[in-house]
Parts: structure tokens; sequence; C-alpha cells
């Protein structure tokens, strides 16, 4: 019944737009005032339903979910249903036993029916209030109370750290510089950051995660300490939320925001005043104490010393690296990462190839971050010139780790070159030119290894009708020493396959070309028509490199392409 009445509720939103239809959604469906009241009568129902019988409270929180939803479907230009809608929202909220989800559904309702936004944050503070000092049955937020409140137990810090959460996803306001925010996060979010509770610290650093996106100072602030939680946290969803958290501020802000500038620092502190520093100070000393903080210091950087001084974001990398060695971390890193290479935060061919190898590596082909990487590599350095560059310098490094890979390893049942065919592929033909002059280099140095063989079938994958004919020559020269040196007779076939092609391709004396030019069609449909074919064949390799992956083609790149 409440499926059909919330499809009946849309179709009527979209007749309500039709001229044709002016009277229908009026006609059918209650007003806000009457469905307000609906909603709370259910809701109170619905609380009096016994949790141990299963089957009819997962019911009844489901019908209250749909409920919502409903109701943020009506008609807020009528003021005295939207009014008594925020009534019974906040009752419901304070007074009714319901679950968290439906909780953070109900805030988001709330800030529908508001549009206000100074009026949402008081009313969602005092509703807080009101949850943590049911005594005082405050109807304002007041600063003074809520700093004195003593109802810290989980099932109450659970609450209200749902309702901050969903009050700072619908809002703008810089939470550093809102004062009841700035309260909000001192007394409720900070307490819950040091609960000895999983799930309470869980939604205290989803929060804070939130309100740093909303503010460049709290970033920079708090960005090392969810750098401790990741290092030194044992609860799994906390890692990932964290590691989560990073990844949204570096994709936001940008790296070089979080550089450790002391200028910068000193600005800070003279622009913002005294923003929470003696809070600061506890915090740390809490966080030292419950879980030993550590240092932004990687195993890296104690082998270097401090002979050489590295920059922050290269202290990133290096963690982003270690991230991808663990398990529970892997797939939100891998994610992370390739967010913010494809949105030009981050430029590191060796992240580049890690998150290539992870794709083809035979141990994730069941885990959902394929879907991910797939997303990533169909469209990555596309018209970048900087993406180019990332896939060019990766090129080496990449078919090297899997060729040298040991006979243990899952990697030696990758096939390097369907490998070199995809980032060939990323190319677009452009780089081809110089990547040719190092294969042939590279297999010189290696002409018998399987590193080398995989160059050989690699070459014959470079669009070579654009070289110019000076590289063309070379290439061609270069290949004539490496067919001297190998010894298998497939190889040999392979590389007499590309002198003839090279062969093909080199430019014939002038007058033989002014003879062919004087017979033949005007010189700029034959262009055409050449670089037309040049473009379908382009196309067609792309595609079929796209398709080159380690057990069998994603269908989602065939979609994308």
């Amino acid at each position: 019944k409440q499926w059909y009445q919330r499809r009946v509720r849309g179709h009527c939103l979209v007749a309500h737009c039709d001229p044709q239809h002016p009277d229908i959604y009026d006609k059918i469906m209650p007003t806000l005032s009457d469905f307000s009241k609906y909603l709370k009568e259910y809701v109170i129902t619905a609380s009096s339903i016994s949790s141990e019988d299963y089957d009819a409270h997962y019911q009844a929180s489901y019908v209250v979910k749909v409920l919502i939803k409903i109701a943020k479907l009506g008609d807020m230009s009528d003021e005295a249903g939207r009014k008594a809608l925020i009534l019974v929202t906040k009752y419901i909220i304070i007074e009714a036993e319901i679950t968290v989800q439906s909780i953070e559904r109900l805030v988001e309702l709330y800030c529908v029916a508001e549009d206000d936004e100074q009026a949402r944050i008081k009313t969602v503070a005092s509703v807080i209030n009101d949850v943590r000092n049911p005594l005082e049955g405050a109807t304002q937020f007041d600063l003074n109370s809520i700093e004195s409140c003593e109802k810290n137990d989980p099932v109450t810090m659970i609450r209200c750290l749902t309702m901050v959460s969903g009050l700072i996803q619908n809002v703008k306001c810089d939470v550093a510089f809102d004062p009841t925010l700035s309260v909000l996060l001192e007394n409720v979010v900070m307490s819950g950051v040091v609960s000895q509770n999983e799930i309470v610290r869980h939604l205290s650093i989803k929060a804070l995660g939130l309100s740093c996106i909303l503010s460049k100072t709290l970033a920079r602030k708090y960005l090392v300490f969810f750098l401790q939680v990741v290092l030194v946290d044992n609860y799994a969803e906390i890692l990932e939320t964290s590691l989560k958290v990073i990844f949204d501020l570096f994709l936001v802000f940008g790296i070089d925001t979080f550089e450790e500038d002391e200028e910068k620092k000193e600005e800070d502190k003279e622009e913002n005043g005294d923003l929470a520093e003696e809070d600061e100070e506890d915090i740390s000393v809490s966080l030292t104490e419950r879980m030993d903080a550590t240092s932004l210091e990687t195993s890296a950087d104690k082998e270097k010393g401090s002979s050489e001084q590295e920059t922050f974001a290269n202290k990133i990398i290096e963690r982003f690296k270690e991230f991808l060695d663990d398990e529970i971390l892997r797939g939100v890193a891998a994610e992370g990462i390739a967010k913010l290479m494809y949105n030009g935060r981050l430029v590191d061919p060796q992240l580049f190839s890690r998150l290539l190898i992870l794709w083809y590596n035979p141990t994730t082909e069941d885990d959902p971050l394929r879907h991910c990487l797939g997303m990533f590599f169909s469209t990555f350095g596309a018209d970048k010139p900087e993406s180019l560059e990332v896939v060019e310098q990766a090129f080496f490094p990449t078919l090297e780790t899997i060729c040298d890979a040991p006979h243990t390893s899952p990697l030696q049942e990758i096939n390097p070159a369907n490998v070199a065919e995809l980032m060939l592929s990323l190319l677009r033909g452009f780089h081809h030119e110089q990547i040719a002059i190092k294969m042939c280099n590279e297999i010189l140095i290696r002409p018998s290894s399987s590193y080398g063989r995989c160059l050989v079938k690699a070459l014959q994958q470079c669009n070579v009708v654009t070289w110019q004919q000076s590289n063309v020559k070379l290439v061609l020269s270069l290949t004539q020493q490496i067919l001297e040196e190998v010894e298998l007779a497939s190889t040999k076939k392979s590389l007499n396959s590309f002198i003839v092609k090279l062969n093909s391709l080199i430019t014939k004396p002038l007058e033989d070309k002014e003879d062919k030019e004087n017979s033949s069609p005007p010189p700029q449909n034959s262009q055409t028509s050449s670089v037309k074919s040049t473009e379908s064949a382009g196309k067609t390799a792309k595609r079929k490199a796209l398709f080159a992956t380690p057990s069998q083609p994603l269908d989602l790149l065939d979609n994308i392409t």
C-alpha cells in the first residue's frame, strides 16, 4: 500500500506540471498537514512494536522510511502544512523510538521543509540539546546548556551524531565560523571521537569529515588526525571512512593546500584567532593516551634519514602505496587515487602503474574495485597532456614489474602484451614514436628476456602511420640490430613483419613522388581519405586494446567506447 501511494504521489507531481491536469495533484493527495498527522500517528504505533518481533518491526521500519520519502514530495508552499511537518519531525526525533536510518531521513526531511539555513542549524541544535538534556525541556538552543551536557551514553550519542551528520550535509556555510555549528562540533562530535564505542567513534569521524569538507580551516587542522586514525584504529568501518575523508579533502582542496608551510600556519592563526586552540591540545593528549598517535614518517623516510627533506605530497604518495597493499583499505585507496588522478589533483606514474597492475592482478578478479578501475582506464588520458605523460612514464616500469615477477607471484598469470596494448591505446597515437625508440633500446639491453620479447610484441602495436621520416628510419635501423641479437624464431618473425611495415612508410625518391602526384587525384581528397582511414583504424585498435583484460573483457568498456 505504501509503495503504491509513493508511486502515485510521484506520478501526480509530474502531472502537476501538466497544464492539461492542473488539479490532479490536489484532488488525489492529502494536504501536508493531514499527512504530517498521519505520519506522527503511524510512527507512534510503530514504536510500540517489540524489536523481538523481527518481521513486524522490520515492516514498520520500512513503512516509516517510505512515508518520510512521500512527505518530501509534499507541497512546501503550504505554510501551515510546512510548519506542521516541522513540528512533527521534531517530535518524532525526540520522543519516538526509531532507527538511526530513520533519524537521518527525518533530518533531511526537515531541511527540505525549512528553507532558511540558519533556522535549520538552530532548530536541529535545539533538538540535539533536548535529546541530551531531556529534563531541561529547552525549546531554544542555548550554548551554555549544551556545554553542561552529561548524557553521553552510546544510544544518545548515536542519535545526536546522526542528526549532526544529516544537518552538515544540508548546509553550505563554513562550519569553523558558524558559532552554533562550532559548539556542536566541539561538544558533540569531538566528545565522540575519543569514545570506546566503535559505532559512536565511527559516526564522530564521519561528522568531523563532513565538517572538514565545508571548511578549509578545519581540513588543514584535522588532516593529520585522520591519517593517524587510519594507521592505528582497528575497526574496519572507521578505517575506511577516515581514508575516504582524506581522499575527499584532497579532491576538494588539493594536496598543495596541506603542504607543511610554517608561514601559512602563522597566517591562519592570525586570520582565525584562537579557534579552539585549547581544545586542540586536549584532543591531542587524549588521542595520544588512547591510541599512541604516530607521525607521518614512512618507512621510506626512515631509510633516507634527515639528509633529504621530502615534501608533504611525497609522504602522502608513499602512504597511498602502503594503503594499496592493505587488504582492508585497498578498494578505498584504489578508488580514491583514481579519482585524484582523473581530476588532475595527483600526477604520479608509480601510482598509475600500481593501479594498472592491480586491475590485471588475477587476485582482484571478483573485487568490486575492478568496475571503478575499468571506468578510470577507459577515460584516462583523453586530451590531457599531463595524463599522457603519466602513461608514458609508467609504460616501462609496469611491463618490467610484470615480466620480472617471481614464479610464485600471481602476476605471472598476466599477459604483459595485453597491458602494453592498453597503455598504447590510452596514448591514442601520441608519444608512440618516442616510446618505440625507447622500446628498441630496452630490447637491445635484454634481447632474450621475457621483458624483451614483450616489448617486441608491443612494437607492432604502435601507430606508425603518422611518424616522421627520421623516426621511421631510426626505428628501422634499431629493429634490424635487434633482429641480429634475438634467437627465437617467433620473435624474428614478428620483427621481420614490423620491418616490412616500416619499409612501406619510407618516402620514395622525389621524381617518383612528383609523378605519382601528377597522376593521382587532388591532394586534398586523398589526404582526407587517408585521414579518415587512419582514424577508423585507430578507433578499431583502441576498442580492441581496451578489451585486453586478464581473463574476460569488461562489458562496461564496450558501452563506454
